[in-house]
Formats: C-alpha cells, sequence, structure tokens
C-alpha cells in the first residue's frame, strides 16, 4: 500500500511539474505575441518545453504570423502604389486644367467665328485628355484592388479584336497612320472579357500610333492551346525604349515623357491580359517595337477544333 502511494505521490509530483512548465511556458508566449503586437515586432515566437505539441503549436503561430505581416506588406505596397499613381499624374491634370482655363478665357474675348471654332476645338481636345487620364487612374486603382474580379465568359477573340481594330482604321489612315491587318479566320474562343480585350487593344495600339512612324501592324493568329495578338510598330528613337520596363506604372520613353499620356497603358494591358489568364510581352528588333499577347483557348474550344481536324472540316 505505501508503495502505491508513493508511486502515486510521483506521478501526481511529475504531472504537477509538467503542467507548472507547461503554464509557464504559455505565458511566455502570452508576453511574447503581447510583445510582438505593441511593438509591431518582427519577432517570432520561441519555447523551450518540447512537449505535447508546443514547438508544433509556436511554428503554427508563426506561420500565421507571417501571412500576416505579408499580407500587411502587401497592403503597404498597395497603398504606395495607389499614392504614387495619383502623385504622379497630379501634374498631368493640373496642366490641362491650367490650359483650359487660359483658352476659356481666350473663348470669352474672341472677337471671330473662326476664332471661337478654334478655342473651342482645343478645349474639347484638353477635356478628352483629361477623361483618358482620369479613366487610367479610375482603372489601374481598380485593378489593383484585391476585392476586384473580372467577369469572364466565353467570347469570340476574333470577332472582338476585328470590331475593335476595324473601329479605328478610318481614324489611323486620316492620321496618316498605315494599318496592316492580318487575322485568321479561326474563332479563337477564349474565356475572357470584351471590354478589357478591347482595353487592351485600344491601350496598346493608341501607344503605337504615339509612338511609331505611321505604321502599324496587327496580326491575330493561334499557336498550340493559345491564341496570339502581336501588335507592332517602327519607332524612330528605339535606343530611348527600355524594353523591360515598359509594363511598369507611370514608365514613358524620354522623349514623350508626359506626352499625352498617363503611364498607364501598357500597366493596365498587363493587369487585364494576367486576370484572364494569359501572358504579356514585349520586344524591339531592328527599330520594330512588338507587344505580344498569348491568351489560352477554351478546353470546349480545343476539342472541337481537334475533332474537326481529325475528319478533315
Amino acid at each position: 500500500m505505501e508503495i502505491l502511494l508513493i508511486i502515486l505521490t510521483i506521478a501526481v509530483g511529475v504531472e504537477s511539474a509538467w503542467l507548472l512548465i507547461l503554464w509557464r511556458q504559455h505565458l511566455a508566449v502570452c508576453r511574447q505575441l503581447q510583445f510582438i503586437r505593441e511593438k509591431d515586432s518582427c519577432m517570432r515566437v520561441s519555447v523551450n518545453a518540447e512537449c505535447l505539441g508546443e514547438v508544433q503549436l509556436a511554428g503554427e503561430i508563426n506561420k500565421t504570423l507571417d501571412d500576416v505581416r505579408d499580407r500587411k506588406r502587401e497592403m503597404s505596397e498597395r497603398e504606395k502604389l495607389i499614392a504614387d499613381a495619383y502623385a504622379n499624374l497630379s501634374h498631368d491634370i493640373r496642366t490641362p486644367l491650367t490650359s483650359l482655363d487660359g483658352y476659356v478665357q481666350l473663348l470669352r474675348d474672341a472677337k471671330t467665328e473662326e476664332e471661337r471654332e478654334r478655342y473651342t476645338a482645343v478645349i474639347g481636345e484638353r477635356i478628352g485628355t483629361l477623361k483618358e487620364l482620369l479613366e487610367d487612374l479610375f482603372t489601374f486603382t481598380k485593378l489593383k484592388n484585391e476585392a476586384f474580379e473580372l467577369e469572364l465568359s466565353p467570347l469570340s477573340l476574333r470577332s472582338v479584336v476585328a470590331d475593335t481594330v476595324l473601329s479605328y482604321y478610318d481614324t489611323w489612315k486620316t492620321s496618316g497612320v498605315e494599318p496592316e491587318i492580318m487575322l485568321t479566320d479561326e474563332v479563337l474562343s477564349i474565356e475572357g472579357n470584351e471590354l478589357a480585350v478591347k482595353r487592351i487593344l485600344q491601350n496598346i495600339t493608341k501607344n503605337a500610333v504615339l509612338h511609331g512612324k505611321n505604321k502599324l501592324t496587327v496580326f491575330l493568329h493561334r499557336i498550340d492551346d493559345d491564341a496570339e495578338i502581336v501588335i507592332s510598330n517602327p519607332v524612330e528613337h528605339p535606343e530611348e525604349i527600355e524594353v523591360s520596363r515598359v509594363f511598369e506604372q507611370f514608365y514613358t520613353a524620354d522623349r514623350f515623357h508626359r506626352q499625352a499620356s498617363s503611364g498607364l497603358g501598357l500597366a493596365i494591358a498587363k493587369e487585364f491580359t494576367e486576370r484572364m489568364g494569359g501572358k504579356i510581352g514585349a520586344s524591339l528588333e531592328e527599330g520594330i517595337f512588338a507587344v505580344t499577347i498569348r491568351l489560352p483557348l477554351t478546353k470546349e474550344y480545343l476539342a472541337a477544333s481537334n475533332v474537326s481536324s481529325i475528319y478533315g472540316r
């Protein structure tokens, strides 16, 4: 009987010791978490007792802390990006506004109908520039918001490209741009967003016309399981273009810095392309600047086209 009591006493003592160690360990963890929270520290939680899953618990806590820090860093970077967007565009917005004020005054003082028409045309052009700048800023900010979801549905890429590009054909010709448009006869069904595809094409072609040599080539075809769009044009000063940076927000070649451009056009094109599961890249060879977009074809379209090729249709 005495031996049993001794054994029980020892067992209770050992268990009490373990509980005391765990209690102290938990208090230590609580103090560490309190310090991390109050000091916004990057310290990691550590434990001394390697029992009852304490090390695993500390590991999971540290993983959670790492996730929180990563999200906080991403939010901080996103906020800085948006702040930079407003800062970079503030000058571009003030400039046409100041110009508008001057031309409105000139319009008021105009003596002839010819003067009034000229000033009205300039005011309209400045308003158009402002609208484009604000639209770029709004779109870019929206795309950088994690909560924004781009609605995707099956659509004919060939139809969208044809409608968008051909709608600018007369404008380009009037402006002295020689467009060369080569579109495959295939439908090229993708899981995409029609407005996003149009915006991509508009931004890239606008950039090409603004910085090019009055020549533009649009080429649409299929490569394996992707649809590929290549928009290219010769440029006058290729040495001023840093190809590795053209998709950065606010990047513009030196000669065209802030010239009727927000510097967000290609960055927006990149965001839209990637949100549709595609890839976008740029190249500059022998004075020809080209932007290439690849978008995955739908599984249904690929299956149907494979069946058609087997039966020769």
